[in-house]
């Protein structure tokens, strides 16, 4: 069914009972405004009536469980987002799927993994520079100094405590 504006449902309830209650009339009455393959179906009209009659209203439907469930999931995430899927799923009492379904499709949202990097200071520009010209001093006065020392890029630093990067995630729309 189109979605309609409330401005045409009451056209559609106005026709309805002036052509004393005959979806067919109805159908009919709606082509100069709609044209003649555009116009709402007979279903479409009836249940547009039949709302209006159950509530008096001609207002879209109360949000559905869905919707319900994804303004959950955006409020918690908007307040947590660092929180793990599970948790975040038991803690709203939704499943792990349909919570991870919310964040991607509904919110548009992409996990990703924290790369931990290492800071740059300010300062830390001119000590390398330092480093590299004390390098390229001792390699002038020693040709094998190069093969005398033994550098790692393996090293593990905690600035701000521990991070498990292996299971955290964090939820944006960007990188």
């Amino acid at each position: 069914m189109e979605s309609y504006s409330v401005q045409q449902h009451v056209q559609m309830i106005k026709l309805f009972y002036q052509s004393k209650c005959s979806l067919r009339s109805t159908f009919r009455a709606l082509r100069p405004f709609y044209g003649r393959n555009n116009r709402p179906t007979e279903r479409t009209i009836r249940n547009v009536v039949n709302k209006f009659e159950e509530t008096g209203s001609v207002n879209a439907q109360p949000p559905s469980v869905r919707e319900q469930n994804a303004s959950t999931v955006r409020k918690s995430e908007q307040e947590n987002p660092r929180q793990s899927t599970p948790r975040r799923a038991q803690e709203l009492g939704l499943s792990q799927a349909s919570t991870w379904r919310i964040l991607r499709r509904e919110l548009g949202l992409h996990p990703y993994k924290i790369q931990l990097t290492q800071e740059l200071k300010l300062n830390g520009h001119r000590q390398r520079r330092l480093f590299a010209d004390w390098l390229l001093e001792q390699l002038e006065t020693d040709a094998d100094f190069a093969r005398k020392i033994f550098l790692s890029d393996e090293a593990h630093f905690w600035m701000n405590g521990y991070a498990n990067k292996q299971n955290c995630r964090i939820w944006d729309k960007t990188n």
